[in-house]
């Protein structure tokens, strides 16, 4: 069932973003601009290890950004709060090149909280799970919730400490400087490992955080903002809730 995919869309999401790997070792950097880095006399491998730790010890986070899948748009805006879960929205936007089975459009609502997934489906993605009328009409506004302990990589996604280890990779070459960009209106580095495609950008601050990881259209582009800000996840409340279980989810 499509209900299945998009359950567990969040957890693909990150690991095709997975640009990053193993840190090793590889020259300063320097700024190359006419204003000095605040990261100037750091190793590259320096500034992503301490991004990472940035990361790791990050109490919440936000994750946007969006791929595309054999023609299909997905975009995901996602809260991430540390031992908390994770709650946000993905969107699907289907073209006409789109293959495999009925092409999804719409949005649905997450929420990932207590090792418990919630999903929310829009009305046009309701129209395309296959289930009976007089089922569908039950799911109209609902949460259907679905078990997520066996989705280990959600469970990793949905907390910051977890994060890195769902993008790195064996690989033990080093990262290179590659230039610098404006990421969320802030000056950010870019970094690219040697043997593995895509770039991670890290803001040029005297605490540097990872906010952008970028691949290929369909390995898709991601930010990461909104580092320690408020938030708090909770389940929906029970009348907005339709057992999973009972149609086979």
């Amino acid at each position: 069932m499509r209900t299945v995919r998009a359950g567990s869309l969040a957890a693909v999401i990150v690991l095709s973003a997975a640009a990053c790997g193993s840190v090793g070792s590889s020259g300063s950097v320097h700024s190359g601009g006419t204003g000095a880095s605040a990261l100037a006399g750091m190793s590259a491998d320096q500034i992503v290890q301490k991004s990472v730790s940035d990361l790791e010890a990050a109490s919440s986070l936000r994750i946007t950004g969006s791929l595309d899948d054999s023609g299909e748009g997905i975009a995901l805006d996602l809260t991430v709060v540390s031992a908390g879960g994770c709650q946000g929205t993905i969107t699907y936007t289907a073209s006409a090149s789109a293959t495999g089975s009925a092409a999804m459009s719409g949005s649905a609502d997450l929420i990932d909280v207590d090792s418990t997934e919630y999903m929310k489906f829009g009305e046009s993605l309701v129209k395309n799970l296959g289930l009976p009328s007089s089922t569908l009409a039950d799911l109209n506004s609902k949460y259907i919730k679905m078990t997520s302990t066996s989705d280990a990589d959600l469970a990793q996604m949905c907390n910051p400490s977890g994060l890195w280890s769902v993008f790195a990779h064996d690989d033990t070459g080093g990262f290179v400087k590659t230039g610098t960009a404006t990421v969320g209106g802030q000056p950010a580095l870019a970094f690219k490992q040697q043997k593995q495609p895509g770039t991670v950008y890290i803001s040029d601050s005297a605490t540097p955080e990872i906010v952008r990881i970028a691949g290929s259209a369909s390995q898709g582009t991601f930010d990461l903002s909104d580092y320690n800000a408020p938030a708090t996840i909770t389940a929906p409340p029970a009348d907005d809730v339709v057992d999973g279980s009972k149609l086979g989810i």
